[in-house]
Order: C-alpha cells, then sequence, then structure tokens
C-alpha cells in the first residue's frame, strides 16, 4: 500500500483538476458508525423475532430458520411473516434505519462526518455518481442538509426513466436497494447475479468514470464483483481504500483494476481529510469570481477609454488562459474514442459552462469596438485551439469550442459590420501544421468537428426524420442563448445566422483554393439551404442572404468587407466563389428529396 499522506494528496490534485470525473462505490463501513446495522444483520434480527414469537432460543438463528421453514432466509418472506400491511412493514424497518429520539442525541443512525464531507463535495461539482449497497437513507440527508435532492434509482425499473447522468447534480444508485422497498438484495443468491438491464447501467457508469471505492470487502458481492471485472477502460484510475487487508477475492479484483490503495483508519478520516485538501486547492487557486453580469460590465469600462487598453488585454487573457487550463485537464483531454452518447452530451454542457464567462466579455468588445481590439479576438482563439488536434482532415470534438467561438463571433461582428473583427477570426487566426501555417478555419469548419455518430448524439437530432443539414439545427438551436444579450430579435437572429453560414461557407471555399480556381471540397452546409425547399438553387435563398450579397457586388470593391481582406480583395473573386458554392449546394441538396 501506499503512504496515506502522498496518496490522499494525489487524489485530491487528480478530483480538483477533474471535477466530477470519479464516482463513489460504498458499503456498510461507511454507515457502521452510525449505527446502522447491515442488511444481513436486520435479516438476523428478523429471525430473532420469529424465533422469539415462537419461544425459541436458538445459537445459530439462521441455522433455525432453514431448518424449521426449509428454505433459505428471504427478506420479502420474513417480513411478511411478521407484519400485515405497507404500513406495518413501513413501521418495523424504520426502527432499523431511522434514529429515536435517544439515538439523535447520542448521534446514532444521523449523518456521519464521511457522509457530510461526501455532501460537500456534491455541493462543489467534485462527484456527482455514487453506488452504494446500504439501504439507508443518510446519504440522502446529508446532501439534503447542503441543498441538495440527488436522483435515487433503487430499482431496475427507476433506471429506465432516469435522466442522463449529466442533468443531474448527483445520482445515487443504491445498488441492493432502498430500506422501504421489500425487494432488497440480502442473500447470497440475490447478490450474485444482476439483471441485463442493471449490468448495462453499470458498465457505463465503469467505463466512464474513474472510481474510488470505500468500506467494501469485494467479498459477498458476485455480482458487482463481475461487473468491475468487465471494466476494460482504464482512462481515469481507481482507489480502493482499506482499513485493513483487502482478503484474496478484492485483491484479484484490485489488481484487474490497476487500483491504488490507500490505508485508511475510518471513512471520517479519510472523507475528512480528502475534503481538507481539496478545499485547500481551492483556497489557493480559486475559480474566476465574476459573473457574466460582472464580467459585461467590466469589459464596457475597459472599453470606455484607452488608457484601460493594457487591461483589457490582462482581462482576456486571464479568462482565455483559465479556460485553456480547464480544457487540457484529464477530464478533457484524450477521451474521444471511448465517448458514449451520454458523456458526449455531458461534454457539451461542460463547454458551454466553461466558455459563458469569454463568450460574453468577447461579444461585449465586439458589439462596442469596430476594430481597435481585435487582436484579443486572433489571441482568443489562437490559445484555445487543442495542440493535439492540428490535421485539416481529421475530425476533433476538441475543436467544439473553437466553433462556438467562431459562430458568436461572427454572428455578433455581422451584425454590427464589425468586418475588422470578422477578419480577425476568419483570416488572421492562425494554427500551424508540420511548421506550415494554416488558417484556424480549416479545422474549425463543423464538418471536421462531429463524426457522423457523433452527430446523431446531438440534442436536436430527430427521432424520426433524418435531417438535411443536423449540425446547423443544432448550432442555430443552441447559439440563440448565447447572442441573446446583443442580437435579442428572433427575426434578426435568423437573418445573420444564416448570413455567416452562408459568408463562411465562401470563405473556407476561397481559403483552401487561395490563389487557384475553385474546386468542390467539402464545406460547410448551412439550414439556409432548405429553408425554401428542395433541391437548392439560387432563386431558394432566404431574402436576408440575397441582400447581403446584392448589396456587397452594389459596392463593388469598395465593400468594406473586401476591404478587410476577404477575398483578396476583389468582388470577382467573392461572385466566383458563390458560384463555386452555389454549385455544391445543388449538388448535395439532390440527396434531400
Amino acid at each position: 500500500m501506499s503512504d496515506f499522506r502522498d496518496i490522499i494528496i494525489k487524489l485530491a490534485f487528480t478530483m480538483y483538476s477533474s471535477p466530477g470525473v470519479y464516482a463513489l462505490l460504498l458499503r456498510s463501513g461507511i454507515s457502521r458508525d452510525a449505527g446502522i446495522p447491515t442488511g444481513w444483520e436486520v435479516t438476523l434480527d428478523i429471525i430473532k423475532k420469529i424465533a422469539a414469537t415462537e419461544k425459541e432460543k436458538p445459537k445459530d438463528f439462521e441455522k433455525w430458520y432453514q431448518e424449521r421453514y426449509h428454505e433459505s432466509p428471504d427478506y420479502t418472506k420474513l417480513l411478511k411473516k411478521l407484519t400485515i400491511t405497507p404500513a406495518d412493514r413501513a413501521s418495523l424497518l424504520r426502527s432499523y434505519f431511522e434514529p429515536t429520539t435517544e439515538e439523535k442525541e447520542e448521534n446514532l443512525k444521523v449523518p456521519t462526518p464521511a457522509h457530510k464531507c461526501i455532501a460537500i463535495l456534491v455541493k462543489y461539482g467534485y462527484i456527482r455518481i455514487i453506488l452504494t449497497t446500504n439501504f439507508d437513507r443518510l446519504l440522502e440527508k446529508a446532501l439534503s442538509e447542503e441543498g441538495i435532492t440527488p436522483t435515487v434509482i433503487s430499482t431496475e425499473d427507476e433506471i429506465k426513466g432516469a435522466m442522463p447522468f449529466v442533468y443531474n447534480d448527483c445520482t445515487i444508485i443504491k445498488l441492493h436497494g432502498d430500506y422501504m422497498d421489500t425487494r432488497i438484495k440480502n442473500t447470497p443468491e440475490e447478490l450474485a447475479k444482476y439483471s441485463n438491464k442493471i449490468n448495462k447501467y453499470l458498465d457505463r457508469i465503469f467505463e466512464d468514470f474513474g472510481l474510488i471505492i470505500c468500506g467494501w470487502s469485494a467479498e459477498y458481492d458476485v455480482a458487482l464483483r463481475n461487473a468491475l471485472y468487465r471494466r476494460k477502460n482504464r482512462r481515469f484510475s481507481t482507489y480502493w481504500t482499506a482499513k485493513d487487508r483487502l482478503c484474496d477475492e478484492a485483491i484479484r479484483l484490485s489488481n484487474h483494476l490497476k487500483a491504488e490503495q490507500i490505508p485508511i483508519k475510518s471513512a471520517n478520516q479519510f472523507f475528512t481529510q480528502l475534503l481538507e485538501k481539496i478545499e485547500a486547492l481551492r483556497d489557493i487557486e480559486k475559480p474566476h469570481p465574476l459573473t457574466l453580469p460582472l464580467a459585461i460590465a467590466t469589459t464596457k469600462k475597459y472599453l470606455s477609454e484607452d488608457k484601460y487598453r493594457i487591461k483589457l488585454y490582462d482581462f482576456v487573457s486571464e479568462e482565455v488562459q483559465r479556460i485553456y487550463c480547464n480544457f487540457s485537464s484529464e477530464g478533457f483531454v484524450n477521451v474521444e474514442n471511448n465517448l458514449t452518447k451520454e458523456t458526449f452530451q455531458k461534454r457539451l454542457h461542460e463547454y458551454k459552462e466553461s466558455l459563458t464567462i469569454l463568450i460574453g466579455i468577447l461579444n461585449t468588445i465586439i458589439y462596442f469596438d469596430k476594430g481597435q481590439h481585435s487582436d484579443l479576438i486572433t489571441m482568443s482563439m489562437e490559445r484555445l485551439i487543442p495542440q493535439e488536434s492540428t490535421s485539416r482532415e481529421n475530425f476533433s470534438f476538441n475543436r467544439y469550442p473553437l466553433l462556438i467561438l467562431t459562430y458568436s463571433i461572427g454572428i455578433i461582428a455581422l451584425e454590427r459590420k464589425s468586418y475588422k473583427n470578422l477578419a480577425a477570426l476568419l483570416l488572421c487566426s492562425h494554427f500551424k501544421d508540420n511548421d506550415e501555417k494554416k488558417h484556424i478555419i480549416e479545422i474549425i469548419n463543423s464538418q471536421r468537428v462531429f463524426t457522423d455518430k457523433w452527430i446523431k448524439w446531438l440534442p436536436t437530432y430527430p427521432v424520426k426524420n433524418i435531417p438535411h443539414t443536423p449540425i446547423s439545427d443544432y448550432l442555430y438551436s443552441y447559439m440563440r442563448e448565447i447572442v441573446n444579450t446583443y442580437l435579442p430579435d428572433g427575426k434578426k437572429y435568423e437573418e445573420f445566422f444564416n448570413i455567416f453560414e452562408y459568408l463562411t461557407g465562401l470563405i473556407y471555399l476561397d481559403i483552401i483554393n487561395e490563389g487557384t480556381s475553385i474546386e468542390f471540397t467539402g464545406s460547410t452546409i448551412g439550414r439556409f439551404a432548405w429553408q425554401r425547399g428542395t433541391p437548392f438553387n439560387r432563386e431558394k435563398l432566404p431574402q436576408s442572404i440575397e441582400g447581403f450579397i446584392e448589396n456587397g457586388l452594389n459596392q463593388g470593391d469598395k465593400w468594406p468587407l473586401l476591404k478587410v481582406g476577404f477575398f483578396n480583395g476583389s468582388v470577382e473573386r467573392f461572385k466566383e466563389c458563390c458560384e463555386a458554392y452555389e454549385y455544391l449546394l445543388k449538388e448535395i441538396s439532390k440527396s434531400w428529396f
């Protein structure tokens, strides 16, 4: 075993840098300090009561019951022998798991320090999944004291209706049931096998999350052991706490999981010290204290006078660096090959939460600034390029944050006619591919962010009808909220969303065919291409796009869009790209009907 002090620090750092990545697996050890009996102890006590009603005082209650009733002890049948109504059963069970006034005064059957520490870790977002073989509700009580109502799954039926993990602050999976449900699992036979539905549910958890095991011996729970033996993905570590030497079966399983063993004195000691160290890290490196309104107000102040130029740069740079560090942590990198629908949607949500402040800052700059601070846009985009993802031919979900920033910045810039800022985004932002400098739009093209499998996991992907432009449909729905502060009018939002997608399609074709005639290389296909019917033709372009094109052609080479460098400053090149892009749209749309 590793030294407790070293390993607890390692675990604290890991959890702090990757919140929500680790699930807990808890057994009776965590509730024993509260005076809560195990399920088997409840079963034996019920047998004792049955024997008392028959004026028997056996030395071995299990053996006596088997000989008397010719069957192994069954929790449900035992309750039926002592009670008649559900209310009777509930009253009997409460005596084992809920405290009397005297027990409360003695701190019995109430949440322990371990339960309370776990609840705080959940509140902070470091733990979101808790698996437990306990029947009691001490965890639920501890979480309630922190203002958290967990999603509790204690039966197979509840799995079907459960929301995905990403939408819950905390999910508690009671593997052996809840004490108020007579279907709890107790006997060796009951613990030997789970249903296919439960096995699949556990497989998803064990594949997608790291694991912290506390109070579980692995000796009797055969089905749970087998579920862990099926775990092949070791992307995140397993930590196994133990007061004494693990049994042989636990050692074999620990070796299979490549678990880091942690010697502890008690669950209370372990979780108290783990929380203390995580809180110390939080105090040293607190997350950005700004709320979105405060971030926007601060940005406006720094834009108001040129004397704040350096402060504005530092303000944006610090937020970009915070996000970069977050996206470089264990929870975000190198997970694409192991994505499931649930982890994919969880990641969408995490990206949204992480980018909120930066998007608010950059949108404010673009809305009020005509290009004086456009270098901040280029700096932000280039700093957040995923280092492991610099090939135009590859797909990379890690590019998704930049895709969101691109749409947000681009839509606002077009609405404000802030073409210098648009150029900072699409022309001046670069990445290196084998020491060759390339435009960032070459890898942030939405067609290079999502694979076909990931597209079908997007929240807006329809169940029945096959969409023509699923990525565009998703981004249209998602970006509405993102740009709402500066573009609240729904009709205008749709107009500039369409213009942006059309324009980026042209720009992409222009850039990848730089200095040459246009080849029909794949480009983004926006929802505008089918809004007025299929197949696509020029006459079916939305009026907003037609108006944008007409306005630009009327201005010719004096068009401000061209004067900042798009299409080599040539209206003829613009027209050439339009013709090529619309031909591409027409050919693709033939498969839509």
